[in-house]
């Protein structure tokens, strides 16, 4: 028999990261196959949207997750990277652990200075 998949589990997450998200200032996208990780992207959404630290630590606490390696986390087992990483476009990723194998991959993608209207 296969192994049970966490992807149930990973749905059940995303309303409750949606709503801390939302809170930030922030919306909220999955993406990916739901198989080893649950990938999520956060789009600045509002004027007044919090950095990425203020959206990390609300996305954190709204999982009761951890990064490993941080070093103010009491879960921290000396993983050999610290989040954020740096990926194309501005992006950063941070993986916020569950357990030690449930994860969220989330990215962030940066805040711009407020655009004026062309017209």
């Amino acid at each position: 028999m296969k192994q049970p998949s966490i992807a149930p589990a990973y749905a059940f997450l995303y309303p409750i990261l949606c709503e801390a998200a939302r809170s930030k200032g922030y919306a909220l996208a999955m993406h990916g196959t739901l198989q080893r990780d649950l990938d999520v992207i956060a789009v600045p959404w509002t004027e007044d949207a919090v950095s990425t630290d203020d959206l990390v630590a609300a996305i954190k606490q709204a999982c009761d997750g951890f990064i490993f390696g941080a070093p103010e986390d009491p879960n921290d087992v000396g993983a050999p990277y610290v989040s954020p990483a740096h990926r194309p476009h501005g992006r950063l990723a941070w993986s916020i652990y569950i357990t030690d194998r449930v994860y969220i991959d989330l990215s962030v993608m940066p805040r711009l200075p407020a655009c004026k209207d062309a017209g």
